[in-house]
């Protein structure tokens, strides 16, 4: 059995979270998902929720400290979950931090951005069996905490978080996806139309990029792939880290509601919101998407969650553990 902490960052917009709860449970329900199309039973991903808001984060206590067990235990019953186990004394093996509207450089404005980094250096630093997972500001904050200047390590920064010079990213979005990221999950993802790309939705004002000067990220770190406005779309350190500035837990109707709010919030001009939105729709606006389909988001969501769930189940060998 696989445990991961997810840290809720926000909350969804109130349409969101009356239709779908909280972005913790919208992951738990898509790696539960993604786990069965992979063969793997999806009682064996068990998650816990944290409010870091409201100052709650995992203690050091209990994340991994030993490596996870890489075959099957026999001691199973037909869901697939251990009979001499209780979910809530297992190590937690993962993080997964969710997106939020707030910005990672801003901690004087949002003051539990600093004991999150701070938690996120920690477990990086001492914790090698925890691995960690971010989607777009937990792309960023996770990028702040570990490769800028605000690094606990010894290399030298090489990126730095700040608002997209070009604008904002919104829509779905096909990213290019790094060939070298790839051949770290040659069987992955199997729902890809070609390994080359990777279509998300998008909602970003702020990037990771490299800082002036700065060539390539730190040996083993590697980009994910990039788009026009935004070279960087996700980090992976093998065994350790991975990140993706796009949303695999976004489809259609949660991007449109949150955009609707978004441009509320914060008095986006209306010309811009109604471009958004065309965006967003992009697979059906431009006709591929199969009304008949009941899957209607033409992205390639399941694909990535296949990826994390890959990434998280995987041993530091390669190997997928009990």
């Amino acid at each position: 059995m696989l445990h991961i902490a997810i840290l809720d960052v926000d909350i969804p917009v109130p349409t969101v979270y009356a239709a779908r709860g909280l972005y913790s449970s919208q992951f738990r329900h898509l790696l539960q998902s993604a786990a069965s199309r992979l063969n793997l039973p999806a009682s064996s991903i068990y998650t816990t929720a944290f409010d870091v808001v409201g100052g709650s984060l995992p203690l050091l206590p209990s994340l991994r400290t030993s490596p996870r067990p890489v075959t099957e235990s026999s001691n199973t019953n037909v869901n697939g979950t251990r009979h001499d186990v209780n979910p809530l004394s297992l190590p937690i093996d993962g993080i997964l931090i969710t997106g939020a509207a707030a910005a990672a450089y801003e901690s004087a404005k949002y003051p539990w951005i600093d004991p999150l980094q701070t938690f996120i250096q920690t477990v990086f630093n001492e914790y090698p069996h925890v691995k960690v997972f971010g989607s777009c500001f937990g792309h960023q904050i996770i990028a702040q905490a570990l490769l800028s200047s605000q690094a606990q390590t010894p290399e030298a920064p090489s990126v730095s978080v700040e608002a997209c010079p070009e604008g904002r990213e919104t829509g779905l979005v096909s990213i290019a996806l790094n060939p070298e990221f790839v051949a770290h999950f040659p069987r992955l993802p199997t729902s890809l139309p070609t390994p080359t790309e990777m279509r998300l939705q998008m909602i970003h004002g702020d990037w990771v990029a490299l800082l002036p000067g700065v060539q390539a990220f730190p040996r083993p770190w590697m980009n994910v792939g990039s788009t026009e406005l935004c070279p960087v779309q996700g980090l992976y350190y093998p065994s350790r880290v991975l990140t993706y500035q796009g949303h695999f837990e976004f489809d259609v109707f949660v991007n449109s509601e949150t955009c609707l709010e978004f441009g509320r919030r914060n008095n986006w001009d209306s010309q811009d919101v109604e471009k958004f939105l065309r965006l967003i729709d992009r697979g059906r606006e431009e006709g591929m998407v199969d009304d008949d389909d009941d899957d209607d988001d033409d992205d390639d969501a399941k694909a990535a969650a296949e990826v994390v769930v890959h990434f998280f189940w995987s041993s530091c060998d390669g190997n997928v553990g009990d």
